[in-house]
This record gives structure tokens, C-alpha cells and sequence, in this order.
């Protein structure tokens, strides 16, 4: 899979690069924030598979934007997410698990994800000062998974996770909307989602480490600058 997305920026860059040598240049800086929401195994709220327990969190980006030519250039992104961890969902499963036997409490952290991202832009041409972005990217990523403490009033300590960090691979796809006010500022409507799947250690568990697919969506908000 990411070896044909590389494919595909790859082609585009070449098309752009060719194409572009007569058209007007930009670069634009975007600041953007909004709310993070997880989908598929990470929002998952069951204990199966890769469940992640994630609830909605927030997140803020700032993107440099080089247009090329008319209809392609090129992305890059740094971000950084909290997304929320549920610690309801998480004791109504212990609560199922252990049949109501004692009394569950649940503590736990958010998880955070630091990503840096490059990729290419595809661009709808400027209409009624209002253009259509959609961007692709590819970067690394610091997933921090929260720490997490379950006790039960019969049982003492069932359940115990340390806060911990790794590095992985992350892709991106969204659209960005930009309306221009003016030929210096703008404001834009943004949506993207992300995937990462980082590998977080668990003494308590069988194998010691486990591997979480991070899947998030960012709905944000903000400004954008012509330089």
C-alpha cells in the first residue's frame, strides 16, 4: 500500500515538474485547529482484536503549502492530536468481564500522536477566491500510549499499563478548502485522516508488546497566508 501511494506522488511530482514552468508560484502557510475523532479498531469500545477505547480529543496543525503550477504542488505538516481515552467503556467491560463482581475504577491519560508529514497537492484552480486542495502525505510519527490503572474493590490492582512512546510510519489523506479574503489572508475548512500503527510495550502482557493501529480523523478550522 505504501509503496504505491510513494508510486502515485511520485508520478504526480513528475507531471508537476513538467508542467508547472510557466505558471504562477505560491506559498502558502496554514494554521488550523479543530477536534480529533478515532474510527475503525482505535474507536473501538469492546475487548477485541485492537479495541483502543479512544473517545474524541483535539488536535492543532500548521501545513506549508508550495504551489507549482496550476494544478499540483507540494505539502508538508506537523500536527500534534491528545485524543481522549474512555475511561467509561473501559469499565463497563471489566465490569461484563468480571460479571459486576466488586466495584471497577478506571484512571487513565490520553493518548497523544506528534506526526510530521511531506506529500503532494492536487488543486482545483481559484473560483470565486475559493480553492479545493486535496493532499496526500507520508511521514513518522510519536504515538504515546496513556497510562492506565484499573482496581477493583474485592480484587485489589487487576489491570496496569505505563505510559509509553514509539516511533512509526504515518499517512495522511484530506482536503483542505481555502476562501481568500483577501490576496494575504484566508480561511480555511480543513479534513484529513491518519493512520499509524505504533508498537507500545505491556508488562502485564503475554508477549510483552503490542502493536495498536492509531486511526483518527481531524475536522479543524483556520487561517491561511500567501507569502
Amino acid at each position: 500500500m505504501k509503496k504505491a501511494v510513494l508510486a502515485i506522488l511520485a508520478s504526480l511530482l513528475a507531471i508537476n515538474l513538467l508542467y508547472s514552468q510557466n505558471e504562477d508560484k505560491k506559498s502558502v502557510l496554514g494554521i488550523n485547529s479543530g477536534i480529533s475523532i478515532p474510527f475503525e479498531e482505535f474507536d473501538n469500545k469492546t475487548m477485541e482484536g485492537y479495541a483502543g477505547f479512544a473517545g474524541a480529543g483535539a488536535n492543532v496543525e500548521m501545513d506549508f503549502l508550495r504551489y507549482l503550477g496550476r494544478f499540483f504542488g507540494l505539502s508538508s505538516t506537523i500536527g500534534y492530536a491528545s485524543i481522549s481515552f474512555n475511561e467509561d467503556a473501559y469499565k463497563a467491560e471489566y465490569d461484563r468481564i468480571l460479571n459486576h463482581y466488586g466495584e471497577n475504577v478506571v484512571n487513565a491519560g490520553n493518548y497523544q500522536v506528534l506526526k510530521g508529514m511531506v506529500g503532494m497537492i492536487i488543486k482545483i484552480p481559484e473560483t470565486m477566491h475559493t480553492e479545493v486542495l486535496l493532499i496526500f502525505q507520508l511521514g513518522i510519527a510519536m504515538s504515546v500510549h496513556p497510562d492506565i490503572l484499573v482496581s477493583n474493590s474485592e480484587l485489589g490492582v487487576i489491570n496496569s499499563v505505563e505510559k509509553n512512546s514509539e516511533w512509526s510510519s504515518i499517512s495522511n489523506a484530506g482536503i483542505k478548502i481555502n476562501y481568500w479574503l483577501n490576496e494575504k489572508y484566508g480561511i480555511s475548512l480543513n479534513y484529513n485522516l491518519n493512520s499509524t500503527r505504533p508498537g507500545f510495550y505491556d508488562n502485564t502482557g503475554l508477549e510483552g508488546t503490542f502493536f495498536l493501529p492509531i486511526r483518527y480523523q481531524n475536522i479543524n478550522v483556520g487561517i491561511v497566508i500567501n507569502l
